[in-house]
Protein backbone atom coordinates (compact mmCIF):
# COMPACT_ATOMS: atom_id res chain seq x y z
CA UNK A 1 0.00 0.00 0.00
CA UNK A 2 2.94 2.35 0.54
CA UNK A 3 4.27 2.14 -3.02
CA UNK A 4 1.10 3.45 -4.77
CA UNK A 5 0.92 6.40 -2.37
CA UNK A 6 4.57 7.30 -2.98
CA UNK A 7 4.08 6.87 -6.74
CA UNK A 8 1.05 9.15 -6.67
CA UNK A 9 2.82 11.90 -4.72
CA UNK A 10 5.84 11.70 -7.01
CA UNK A 11 3.53 12.04 -10.01
CA UNK A 12 1.83 15.13 -8.53
CA UNK A 13 5.14 17.00 -8.17
CA UNK A 14 5.45 18.03 -11.87
CA UNK A 15 1.91 19.38 -11.85
CA UNK A 16 2.47 21.46 -8.73
CA UNK A 17 5.83 22.66 -10.02
CA UNK A 18 4.19 23.69 -13.30
CA UNK A 19 1.49 25.65 -11.47
CA UNK A 20 4.10 27.43 -9.35
CA UNK A 21 6.21 28.27 -12.42
CA UNK A 22 3.15 29.55 -14.25
CA UNK A 23 2.27 31.79 -11.32
CA UNK A 24 5.81 33.12 -11.29
CA UNK A 25 6.26 33.70 -15.04
CA UNK A 26 2.65 34.51 -15.99
CA UNK A 27 1.34 36.49 -13.00
CA UNK A 28 -1.41 38.49 -14.72
CA UNK A 29 -4.22 36.15 -13.78
CA UNK A 30 -6.67 38.48 -12.10
CA UNK A 31 -9.34 36.76 -10.05
CA UNK A 32 -9.31 33.75 -12.38
CA UNK A 33 -6.52 32.30 -10.25
CA UNK A 34 -8.98 31.69 -7.41
CA UNK A 35 -11.02 29.35 -9.61
CA UNK A 36 -8.41 27.92 -11.97
CA UNK A 37 -5.88 26.58 -9.45
CA UNK A 38 -8.32 24.36 -7.51
CA UNK A 39 -9.90 23.12 -10.75
CA UNK A 40 -6.46 22.37 -12.18
CA UNK A 41 -5.42 20.47 -9.06
CA UNK A 42 -8.67 18.47 -8.99
CA UNK A 43 -8.36 17.51 -12.67
CA UNK A 44 -4.70 16.57 -12.32
CA UNK A 45 -5.36 14.50 -9.22
CA UNK A 46 -8.18 12.71 -11.06
CA UNK A 47 -5.91 12.01 -14.05
CA UNK A 48 -3.19 10.64 -11.81
CA UNK A 49 -5.58 8.53 -9.71
CA UNK A 50 -7.02 6.97 -12.87
CA UNK A 51 -3.46 6.25 -14.02
CA UNK A 52 -2.69 4.72 -10.64
CA UNK A 53 -5.68 2.37 -10.87
CA UNK A 54 -4.82 1.40 -14.45
CA UNK A 55 -1.17 0.69 -13.69
CA UNK A 56 -2.02 -1.45 -10.68
CA UNK A 57 -3.82 -3.87 -13.02
CA UNK A 58 -0.92 -4.16 -15.50
CA UNK A 59 2.03 -6.50 -15.24
CA UNK A 60 4.36 -5.00 -17.85
CA UNK A 61 6.76 -2.35 -16.56
CA UNK A 62 7.04 -0.86 -20.04
CA UNK A 63 3.30 -0.17 -20.25
CA UNK A 64 3.24 1.12 -16.68
CA UNK A 65 6.07 3.53 -17.42
CA UNK A 66 4.45 4.65 -20.65
CA UNK A 67 1.13 5.30 -18.93
CA UNK A 68 2.83 7.32 -16.19
CA UNK A 69 4.81 9.42 -18.66
CA UNK A 70 1.67 10.17 -20.67
CA UNK A 71 -0.37 10.93 -17.53
CA UNK A 72 2.25 13.32 -16.18
CA UNK A 73 2.54 15.07 -19.55
CA UNK A 74 -1.25 15.41 -19.74
CA UNK A 75 -1.36 16.86 -16.21
CA UNK A 76 1.31 19.43 -17.13
CA UNK A 77 -0.58 20.40 -20.30
CA UNK A 78 -3.82 20.71 -18.31
CA UNK A 79 -2.06 23.07 -15.89
CA UNK A 80 -0.74 25.18 -18.77
CA UNK A 81 -4.05 25.18 -20.66
CA UNK A 82 -6.15 26.18 -17.63
CA UNK A 83 -3.84 28.97 -16.43
CA UNK A 84 -5.78 32.22 -16.94
CA UNK A 85 -4.46 35.51 -18.26
CA UNK A 86 -6.34 38.70 -17.56
CA UNK A 87 -5.43 40.89 -20.52
CA UNK A 88 -2.56 39.12 -22.29
CA UNK A 89 -3.00 36.22 -24.74
CA UNK A 90 -3.28 32.77 -23.17
CA UNK A 91 -0.16 31.00 -21.95
CA UNK A 92 0.11 28.65 -24.93
CA UNK A 93 0.10 31.58 -27.35
CA UNK A 94 2.72 33.42 -25.29
CA UNK A 95 4.94 30.35 -25.13
CA UNK A 96 4.57 29.73 -28.87
CA UNK A 97 5.52 33.33 -29.63
CA UNK A 98 8.45 33.12 -27.23
CA UNK A 99 9.81 29.88 -28.69
CA UNK A 100 9.14 30.51 -32.37
CA UNK A 101 9.85 34.25 -32.51
CA UNK A 102 11.30 35.39 -35.81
Amino acid sequence: MKKPVITFFLAVIPSIATILLLLDYFPYTGLGRIVSIPITLILNIAILLISLFITQKLKSRVFKSLIWVVAILISVFVAIFLHPQEYLPNVLTQLRELIFAH
